[in-house]
């Protein structure tokens, strides 16, 4: 059995300095051999992509689920437990390979977004 190491990296999106989005993608080594050093001062998944070729995405399915927050999620988003928090989940794919390039957990704070259907 071969193991490929998956790296986990997390962007807080903020709005004049007022958390509102929690965005973590999970990359495999096999992948990006370089995700260990280059990490760290990613602040675009996509730019990240874009500069390794892959310039055309695309997605599966996505999950959307209304949860509401545990102790690291109210901490890093300043919300109470109260606040309900939605969690979309996906798999970005390169669109010319059908190649899966991250899978996707974006947590949106319920009370800082309109969402038009």
């Amino acid at each position: 059995m071969t193991e490929n190491k998956v790296f986990k990296i997390g962007r807080l999106r903020l709005i004049e300095d007022f958390p509102i989005a929690l965005h973590t993608s999970f990359v495999t080594k096999s992948t990006f051999p370089e995700i260990e050093k280059d990490g760290p001062d990613i602040t675009s998944m996509f730019q990240f992509y874009r500069q390794r070729g892959f310039v055309e995405f695309g997605s599966s399915r996505s999950t959307l689920n209304a949860i509401f927050p545990t102790f690291f999620e109210r901490d890093i988003l300043q919300c109470s437990s109260l606040i309900p928090l939605l969690q979309v989940e996906s798999l970005c794919r390169d669109k010319r390979s059908n190649q899966v390039l991250e899978h996707t957990v974006i947590i949106y704070r319920s009370d800082c977004f309109t969402y038009v259907i």
